[in-house]
């Protein structure tokens, strides 16, 4: 019966009684996450049992007084949770005994135990919002006066105080009677802290109820009430402990006490121990690192002493600021949240002190920031910053005094500073403060920093809060704009006033947001036509004249994109301002400046921009201005303004050049000559000469007058040259005398030259060669040797003369021509040196190799990269006069005939191939150049070259009897015959046949005699002219044949190796001429490098990764093609020696290969029988473990398929071998499965003669793992043979992945099978494949076997495609190999012989009875581990049962049944699954004769289904889906049934504990009396295996018994039941032992 026991438990008298001490007993799990479980069960059991639980948990806690520590605290803060929750259920008896007990726990240990004693505290706390006056009594006993209370009662007390005011703040004074006697007991510092934390909160209470009397149930206490104890309490804790404690947490629980104290303290007491308060306090600042709990307890005691401007504070005023002001002035660490509180709080604490001492507080600040450095000026601005915008009312009387005092910051220059004061001056805005005298100060401080310069360049400063210019300049740009456009109030100060500030120049950088400023007040007042429009400038006299604010303006217009794009800025103000400045000018301005701004708009648009189109706009607007107004006088003032404003712009050359072009402009409009002249003379002394864009604008102003007044002035203009003038002269002078001593040597008497010409002539001019700047000087420098030159040369000398210094000389000539830009051409300095340098190099003795390598490089060098014509490439040279233009073209010609006069001089000295080889090699770098014209100029060289060199070889004279450098010639020409440019085709065709004919002659025969081939050669020059690629292709491969033809056997390598350079000629036209040469000349004589092929394969392979152009990659890989029809082997042996992964060169070169029919049959029917005689893996033992690693060639091959099969041309060929690739393919990747890839094979190339061969290091890439590559080569072929249906299917069922894995991959066979047999394309070859595969079930490899077995078993189950005999063959071959050695092979096997049922009702039948004898003994395997047999029997049964009789299995039904019964519980999930879907498939049969006892079976196995429902693995969930849908209508219950239906669905989401407690609702209702039969069901899992499933049964029972009426529970095993979910609370899984503890928590009426 229900009562209290002798424990005061409030007993049920029912089991729940033991489950609630159960949970308590286990509430302390050693698992916190499972700790949290069981007091959340607890906690819900508390809300429905409160009575019973929490005196439970008193009675428990009561009886145990040695439980560990943890435990009561779990058990604490669970009562709390519930009491919470059930306050006003809980009947004051329970209460109290909880109060007690909780008082007991609070204070039982006289050691302070922190966890322990607050949930003890909480416990307290939270009655104490319902029976305060309980909880005190039992606190009261604790605090005792004359006794030290324990540390948590007080800490107690204080947690109710601030939770329950008004039922606190009544036992205050009696609380406070008690604590202030024995305050000076506490000697230890945590008392001492817990008595200051209680007062603080004890005054917040107090000063809480107060302030809400109108809710309190005492309207008549009042703070007076407790001055004398709040005092008392005051003297303990300021005058003994604060002084004495040196425990940082005591010292602020003290200040925090004082500062709530403070507020209740009598006002005469306080003001008596304010100094020595504020003494302690800021004292405490050096004490403490963190100084924001001081400056709280400083806040609140300023607080509450600065009320109702009481000055009581003044004598210590100074002390209080000398503390603050230093926190101030060190800048918060934004890192650290509580400096920024600090700080924050700091600048309350002064605008607290500003209520009572705003002008003295002033007055401070000012010194402070008159005399202070950079911070302390930081600190005191944020401090005016704060006090303007926070402490308004205080500071609006010293409004005037603040503007005054801050006028000093004015001229600060100090950045940060001025940021500072520019947000300072932000704040003055908004609260008027700049309406008042030195406001507009303040204005003109902004638009200096607007007008500020970026910093000047160099390194960074290393501040880090460093303010720049730009960044200063910017904040300012944007403050003006805000104080111009948000604060009403400044409208009247900013107008007219910003007018001073547009012409002074030091504001000419702000000019940009000064005049959009104006401009939207001028505008605004205009079109509002305001009384304070119209300016008066006679008296406002500090605006600047009409004429001088049109002059600033103009000038700033006329540079639009300078001072950050102000130019629509500054025609906006014109156009606001033209009514106060000319009222002529109104219509004109009106109409034009719309126009020019929409001209900027569009032009930042466009981004485009042409400053003389603007100029010109803008000068026809000053001209036209001029002429509405008519006015000489006022033309002449205005030109006045405009020439006094010129100094502004000594800084801004742009400025003052359009400056010019305006005066220029005014001149012309004026008549006076006087004026005309002063200005011109302005102009010219005012200009700098050395800038060209001052010398533009001069220029530009003196055009205009120049015809009329300088002929008056051309006596002033010439001397104005004169010393100019002088000094060319003397440069002149030097020249000329370096010239003539070159003429002195060419006509001096022979006999005079030799003595005279290193004594004299050398020795003179040899010191002038060096570090010659001068052109002129350097030019007559050149000349003179070029004379010296013809003088010393034989011819004229008439003997030899050994020229000692040459060598210098032409060291200094190329020096000059290294030293020429190669830019342009604007001198003769290059053609007169190489003029020289062939004068010079006739002399003999002949120059080095060496030096003639040097001289013809330079030579080339300095003039090949000037631009075409001379002149720079560029929007000058577009408009470069005729004439220039035609000197250029001269000029580069003279210097182009100059080179090549050099180059003949130079093979002149050996015409002999060798001595061509010599220029060649230069040339040649040239023919690969990305500009045309130095393509162009490098064969036209070659060509004069080597015109020169056929003319005048005379082989048989020098003994020429070879050309060996005939094929290096002939193949670095032939790219540039397919060149883009047309004359570079055609002049490169001109050198292949001077090439040949040279060779020609070598070899004997005369210039005269006709040769068909080489002559033909003119023939494809002509057709060269067209650039259809279909001609420059044929041409090209005509020249091929040529080729083939002359070139001689011996250079036929060589030729093929340079050859290949030009694939990767950087001409993309070039590259593929290369390629078809390549090909032509293979395919023509490609018989002839059998022994070179895997070199020319390996070379064409390193030049295929470089080749960018995707023609000539295509052309190389033809060549591979060509090559391959003359060597098919030897090319299929050394591609399958590359190294796997194939890179993507040799994945094109198969690609190409394949797209030849011909090609792939022959390269496919070696690579099959490759597959068939190799062996697939070797076995490599390695203690009882075996590796399998795939070997080599195999591997390659299966790489190299998948290639050919990804080429379209394929197609033919793989069709035609469908079967033979598809077994071969599939017998592949069962071989492959977890075979590990081969090592690397290290790819040898071929080293060069007399070089060491060098390791080559292994391939980056891994080489490709087996399995995966064999599964890509198969579906490949499956794609080119347009098996798509194939594919989809696999796609579907997620297939790819199965192949690779050696678990999954029979499933992934069966799943092949079935779209096999389906396949328009694989379908009709399904016999021959089978043909093909048969003999791999006596295979030696197991793979092998079970891939064949794989098949043939899904093959039955789709009838063989309706092939009778074929399914009699597959039967035999499987029953064949039901003693296979292989596990794996027999369980195929069964599921072969299961998937007759699937065939017609009379194979069924034929096959009956061996196929179940066979699941039978299946189910019997011994030798079946993982119970794969057994999972595959059962399966075969399910389907076998599906199609036969009644009749059949009547018998033998219920021995099913218990057969499979045991395997619902096996550890495999395939197995459990296997048996819950036959048991499912059973249900067929239960609706007959052997309804009754098949019903019983499914009752006996109801509660295991349901477990299993949410079963740790998913197929099992599923298999219970399956079953319990077709169980369901056998129960003979419409709701559970329907429930089954619904929610069982196979891939729906089964939210499982919500479906298992409304499922119990059901069951109660159709079936009462099973209900105790399933709860003993659910009782014999709880030793289950799984976790999982020991929980399904623990919620189980909980759902069925909790949603149990109460008269039907008469029929449980309670006391069974609640001991086994007790035994199960202690289970090993935290998981079960929460689900137990959730389940008790729901039978909280047993």
């Amino acid at each position: 019966m229900p009562g209290v026991d002798d424990d005061a438990v409030r007993n049920t008298g029912g089991q729940v009684d033991d489950l609630a001490m159960a949970m308590i007993d286990a509430a302390y799990d050693r698992e916190s996450d499972c700790r949290d479980q069981i007091c959340d069960a607890l906690f819900d059991l508390g809300k429905k049992r409160p009575a019973l639980v929490l005196s439970s948990a008193y009675s428990y806690l009561k009886k145990h007084n040695k439980l560990q520590t943890g435990h009561r605290v779990v058990l604490l803060q669970c009562m709390e949770r519930i009491i919470k929750e059930t306050l006003s259920e809980l009947d004051p008896p329970l209460a109290v005994d909880v109060i007690k007990q909780a008082a007991m726990e609070l204070t039982v240990s006289k050691e302070v135990m922190p966890e322990w004693q607050t949930a003890a505290s909480g416990v307290l706390v939270s009655l104490g919002a319902r029976f305060c006056d309980e909880v005190m009594d039992e606190m009261l006993q604790r605090f005792q006066p004359g006794i030290l209370p324990h540390f948590f009662v007080i800490q107690t007390i204080g947690n109710l105080a601030t939770s329950n005011v008004y039922g606190m703040v009544p036992h205050l004074t009696a609380v406070l009677g008690t604590m202030l006697p024995m305050l000076g007991m506490a000697k230890h510092e945590n008392m001492r802290w817990v008595f200051s934390s209680a007062i603080s909160k004890f005054s917040e209470a107090i000063i809480d109820y107060c302030a809400n009397t109108d809710k309190a149930p005492d309207p008549s206490v009042s703070k007076e009430r407790f001055e004398q104890e709040i005092g008392s309490a005051f003297d303990v804790l300021f005058n003994s402990w604060l002084h004495i404690t040196k425990e940082m947490k005591l010292r602020v629980a003290i200040v925090e006490a004082i500062g709530n104290m403070c507020h209740l303290m009598a006002r005469d007491k306080l003001e008596e121990q304010l100094p020595k308060i504020l003494q302690v306090i800021l004292g405490l600042y050096k004490k403490h690192p963190e100084p924001i709990h001081v400056t709280q307890g400083l806040c609140s005691v300023l607080d509450a002493v600065c009320i109702e401007g009481n000055t009581v504070l003044e004598p210590n005023l100074d002390t209080v600021l000398g503390f603050l002001f230093p926190q101030i002035i060190n800048p918060p660490d934004y890192k650290n949240p509580q400096s920024i509180k600090n700080h924050n709080e700091v600048l309350r604490c002064l605008a607290i002190i500003a209520r009572s001492f705003s002008g003295k507080l002033t007055g401070i600040l000012l010194s402070k920031l008159e005399s202070g450095n950079e911070k302390m000026k930081i600190g005191m601005l944020t401090v005016f910053k704060h006090l303007i915008n926070a402490a308004t009312e205080s500071m609006q009387d010293k409004q005037e005094v603040v503007v005054s005092g801050l006028k000093m910051m004015l001229s600060e220059q100090n950045n940060k500073l001025k940021k500072v004061f520019a947000q300072v001056v932000i704040a003055m805005a908004h609260h008027g403060y700049l309406e008042l005298e030195g406001g507009q100060q303040m204005i003109e401080f902004i638009i200096k920093q607007s007008a500020l310069k970026n910093d000047p360049p160099g390194k960074k400063s290393p501040d880090p809060e460093y303010v720049s210019n730009q960044a200063l300049r910017t904040m300012c740009d944007h403050v003006l704009q805000l104080l111009t456009t948000t604060v009403e109030d400044m409208e009247h100060v900013l107008w007219p006033y910003l007018l001073e500030l547009i012409v002074p120049e030091q504001y000419t950088e702000a000019q940009g947001v000064v005049c959009k400023c104006l401009s939207h007040l001028a505008s605004k007042k205009r079109k509002e036509q305001t009384e304070d429009y119209e300016i008066d400038f006679e008296t406002q006299a500090n605006i600047p004249k009409p004429e001088a604010l049109i002059a600033r303006l103009m000038v700033l217009a006329g540079r639009p994109q300078n001072g950050r794009n102000r130019g629509i800025h500054v025609l906006t103000l014109m156009q606001g301002l033209v009514p106060n400045l000319n009222e002529n000018l109104v219509e004109l301005w009106d109409t034009v400046i719309p126009k020019l701004i929409q001209y900027l708009e569009d032009s930042s648009k466009e981004d485009s921009w042409n400053q003389k189109n603007w100029e010109d706009l803008s000068l026809k607007l000053l001209s036209k201005s001029l002429d509405v107004v008519d006015n000489e006088e006022w033309i002449a003032e205005l030109g006045e303004v405009f020439g006094q404003q010129i100094p502004m712009y000594n800084n801004y050359p742009e400025e003052k050049n359009f400056l010019y072009k305006c005066l220029g402009v005014i001149t012309r409009k004026s008549t006076k000559k006087d004026f005309v002249g002063k200005h011109l003379d302005l102009i010219f002394g005012s200009v700098k000469h050395t800038d060209q864009t001052e010398r533009e604008g001069c220029a530009i102003a003196m055009e205009s007058v120049a015809k009329t007044e300088l002929q008056q002035k051309s006596s002033g203009l010439f001397s104005f040259m004169k010393g100019e003038k002088s000094e060319v002269d003397i440069e002149r002078t030097k020249a000329t005398l370096m010239l003539c001593y070159g003429f002195v040597a060419l006509f001096s008497p022979v006999s005079l030259i030799v003595s005279r010409m290193e004594a004299t002539i050398l020795r003179s001019i040899q010191p002038y060669f060096a570090n010659v700047k001068d052109t002129s000087v350097k030019q007559n420098l050149i000349r003179t040797l070029d004379l010296i030159g013809d003088a010393l040369h034989p011819d004229h000398l008439k003997t030899t003369y050994n020229f000692s210094n040459r060598g210098e000389f032409i060291t200094h000539l190329q020096s000059y021509m290294q030293m020429e830009s190669t830019t342009s051409l604007t001198n003769e300095t290059r053609a007169l040196a190489m003029n020289a340098c062939s004068t010079l190099v006739k002399l003999d003795p002949r120059l080095s190799e060496a030096e003639e390598l040097d001289l013809v490089k330079t030579s080339i060098d300095c003039i090949y990269p000037l631009p075409p014509g001379g002149l720079p490439v560029s929007k000058k040279a577009k408009e470069e006069s005729y004439e220039k233009t035609l000197e250029a073209e001269v000029l580069m010609s003279a210097t182009f005939d100059a080179l090549h006069d050099l180059l003949k001089e130079i093979l002149l000295k050996d015409l002999t191939p060798n001595g061509l080889n010599t220029i060649f090699k230069q040339l040649s770098k040239w023919f690969l150049s990305l500009e045309e014209y130095e393509r162009e100029r490098s064969l036209t060289t070659l060509l004069i070259v080597e015109t020169f060199l056929l003319e005048n070889m005379e082989p048989s004279s020098n003994n020429i009897t070879d050309f060996p450098t005939e094929c290096v010639i002939l193949a670095k020409l032939v790219p540039r015959c397919t060149d883009p440019n047309i004359k570079v085709r055609q002049m490169a065709m001109d050198c292949v046949q001077c090439t040949l004919r040279i060779a020609s002659k070598i070899a004997g025969n005369s210039m005269d005699q006709p040769d068909q081939m080489i002559d033909a050669l003119c023939t494809l020059k002509e057709r060269l002219e067209k650039d259809d690629p279909n001609v420059l292709f044929s041409v090209i491969n005509d020249l091929a044949k040529v080729i083939a033809k002359k070139l001689p056997s011996g250079q036929l390598i060589e030729f093929l190796d340079v050859l290949q350079e030009g694939l990767l000629d950087p001409q993309s036209h070039s590259s593929s001429g290369a390629c078809v040469v390549l090909n032509g000349i293979l395919k023509a004589r490609g018989s002839e490098v059998s022994k070179q092929v895997s070199s020319i394969i390996g070379y064409l392979h390193d030049k295929l990764g470089q080749i960018e152009f995707d023609q000539t990659r295509t052309g190389t890989l033809r060549s591979v093609r060509t090559l391959s029809s003359h060597h098919l082997t030897n090319v299929l042996k050394a591609l399958l020696s590359y190294p796997l992964p194939y890179d993507s060169n040799i994945v094109a070169i198969w690609q190409i290969l394949s797209q030849d029919p011909v090609l792939t049959s022959g390269f496919t029917d070696q690579m099959l029988e490759m597959l068939h005689r190799q062996l697939p893996y070797e076995e490599k033992q390695d203690g009882d473990r075996t590796t399998k690693i795939a070997t080599q060639q195999p591997l390659a091959v299966t790489c190299a398929l998948k290639i050919i099969f990804d080429v379209e041309e394929s197609e033919e060929v793989i069709k035609k071998n469908y079967h033979k690739f598809f077994s071969s393919l599939l017998i592949r990747i069962g071989s492959s499965i977890n075979c590990k890839p081969p090592k690397p094979v290290v790819e040898e190339k071929e080293t060069k003669p007399k070089e060491k061969k060098k390791s080559v290091s292994p391939p980056s890439s891994k080489v490709p793992v087996p399995s995966l590559a064999a599964v890509e080569a198969f579906r490949s072929f499956l794609q080119r043979s347009k098996s798509d249906d194939i594919i989809e299917g696999l796609d579907k069922e997620d297939c790819w992945e199965m192949f690779e894995d050696e678990e999954r991959y029979p499933e992934s066979v069966t799943i092949l099978c079935r779209y096999l047999v389906e396949s328009a394309v694989g379908g009709p070859y399904i016999s021959k494949i089978v043909t093909s595969l048969s003999s791999g079930l006596s295979s030696l490899y197991d793979p092998q076997r079970v891939t064949v077995a794989a098949l043939f078993s899904e093959l039955i189950n789709l009838k063989c495609a309706g092939n009778d005999d074929m399914i009699e063959m597959v039967m035999n071959s499987l029953l064949g190999r039901l003693v296979d050695s292989s596990h794996m092979v027999r369980m195929l096997c069964i599921r072969g012989l299961g998937n007759v049922a699937s065939n017609e009702k009379q194979q069924v039948q034929q096959y009956s009875t061996t196929v179940l004898s066979a699941m039978m003994a299946g189910m019997d395997d011994k030798e079946d581990p993982e119970d794969l047999i057994t999972t595959e029997a059962m399966s075969g049964l399910s389907k076998i049962l599906s199609e036969i009789d009644e009749s059949h299995i009547r018998a033998i039904l219920i021995n099913v049944s218990l057969r499979i019964r045991p395997c619902f519980e096996k550890d495999r999930p395939a197995v459990r699954a296997q048996a819950f879907i036959l048991f499912g498939n059973l249900s067929r049969f239960g609706d007959g004769p052997s309804k009754a006892p098949f019903l019983e079976q499914i009752h006996s196995n109801f509660v295991s289904l349901l477990l299993h429902l949410n079963d740790p693995e998913k197929e099992v969930k599923k298999a219970c889906k399956f079953s319990l849908r077709l169980l369901g209508p056998l129960l003979e219950s419409e709701a559970i049934n329907n429930k089954f239906q619904k929610y069982l669905l196979e891939d729906a989401n089964l939210i499982y504990g919500e479906f298992m407690n409304d499922l119990a609702k059901c069951i109660i209702q159709d079936f009462p009396d099973k209900v105790n039969f399933y709860v003993m069901g659910c009782i014999s899992f709880y030793k289950s295996i799984w976790p999982e499933i020991k929980c399904n049964a623990a919620l189980f029972t909980g759902y069925l018994l909790g949603n149990l009426q109460h008269d039907k529970q008469a029929a449980i095993s309670k006391e069974h039941v609640c001991a086994a979910l007790i035994i199960l609370l202690k289970d090993q899984s935290p998981s079960v032992r929460a689900a137990a503890a959730e389940a008790m928590s729901l039978l909280y009426e047993y």
